[in-house]
């Protein structure tokens, strides 16, 4: 057997990364159904809303809830599929709202959780035919096309940007915020993939060359707070599928709770660093300051600001809640090239499937 070509190698996960901007712009430019789905969960007057699903699905999943408890004001949690019979089944009921997240529509676990006809139920996928459509009330699509690469990408920016979208249209029902936060939060949406677009090329550039410098990690730890938590779990698992680094998130105040002692001078810490101006700076900084002081290599990710860190990417300045949709954008790129650098294949990684048949 023929030895693929190295320039064949993770081209399908390069190509997708940089398909995001194009694929969120398609997947929240129709108001139409975002307006549907909303009219409909507002007669629902749902008690709860449950998102689910597995891997980045449920990375995405937890990223929108921020969005949802805060712009929906609907009490909105997130859990694994796999544990879904196990938490949520005993308690669902019919004034229920059940959010299931899959890019294929054929994961076995997130199928299942929908099985209940009691319960009002939407999917999130790039597949309205799929098993998981079929058994849901609604359908919320992602114009995605096809992602070939075994790690998720594309679909995973478009779920957190559908649902984004869909709990701004929910917003419109909360009689507690104003018409024009509502309008600014949408246009700040719709600008993102203008702006991903305009910063791809000299982004991929600069993580190309920093790539070099983590090439024999073996072990990171992601950190963020707020709605960059749900990154950090994300790039995590970016960084153990494409790159084989063993990689933890951590909400950035709870590395302090016992995690802090393992970080040394072969500990890289990724930190997505919120702006200035927001009440996480602080615990943030001062955390950061502490893990350099156990000589720690580390990476901040970060709005537009200057920032006394080993390496710094910086990247827009945008609400907070919207930060999930770009600030994985250069954890995708860093995972891509330190596989390529390790001669590993990101498009195949090794043991994985593209869905998990089996859970």
């Amino acid at each position: 057997m023929m030895r693929k070509k190295v320039n064949q190698i993770g081209k399908f996960t390069l190509k997708e990364i940089e398909e995001q901007p194009q694929v969120i712009e398609k997947t929240i430019e129709n108001s139409k159904i975002y307006k549907e789905l909303a009219e409909k969960i507002n007669q629902l007057q749902p008690e709860l809303i449950i998102l689910t699903g597995s891997g980045s699905s449920f990375n995405a999943g937890f990223a929108s809830i921020y969005m949802f408890n805060k712009i929906a004001k609907i009490p909105t949690w997130v859990v694994h599929s796999s544990e879904f019979p196990y938490i949520i089944k005993p308690i669902i009921k019919r004034r229920h709202l059940l959010i299931a997240i899959s890019q294929s529509g054929e994961s076995p676990g997130t199928v299942a959780a929908v099985e209940s006809k009691e319960v009002t139920s939407i999917a999130v996928t790039a597949h309205s035919q799929s098993p998981l459509a079929q058994q849901c009330s609604m359908v919320l699509p992602l114009l995605t096309g096809e992602e070939r690469s075994v790690m998720a990408t594309k679909t995973y920016t478009a779920q957190i940007a559908a649902l984004t979208r869909l709990a701004i249209e929910l917003g419109q029902y909360n009689r507690e915020l104003s018409s024009s936060y509502l309008t600014d939060l949408l246009t700040a949406l719709k600008k993102i993939p203008k702006e991903t677009q305009n910063i791809l090329t000299p982004l991929k550039q600069s993580i190309k060359g920093l790539s070099s410098y983590y090439k024999f990690v073996k072990h990171a730890f992601i950190l963020g707070s707020g709605p960059d938590y749900a990154t950090a779990m994300e790039a995590a698992l970016k960084l153990k599928e494409g790159a084989r680094i063993l990689a933890e998130a951590y909400s950035a105040p709870e590395f302090r709770h016992g995690p802090i002692t393992l970080a040394d001078e072969y500990t890289m810490i990724l930190a997505i660093i919120p702006h200035q101006t927001s009440s996480r700076f602080a615990s943030v900084s001062t955390l950061l300051e502490k893990v350099k002081q156990r000589h720690s290599s580390i990476l901040g990710i970060t709005p537009d600001q200057d920032l006394p860190f080993d390496f710094l990417i910086k990247m827009p300045l945008l609400p907070e809640e919207l930060s999930p949709l770009v600030n994985i954008l250069p954890i995708q790129y860093l995972a891509y090239f330190i596989a390529i650098l390790r001669g590993y294949d990101p498009d195949n990684p090794k043991f994985l499937t593209k869905v998990v048949r089996e859970e």
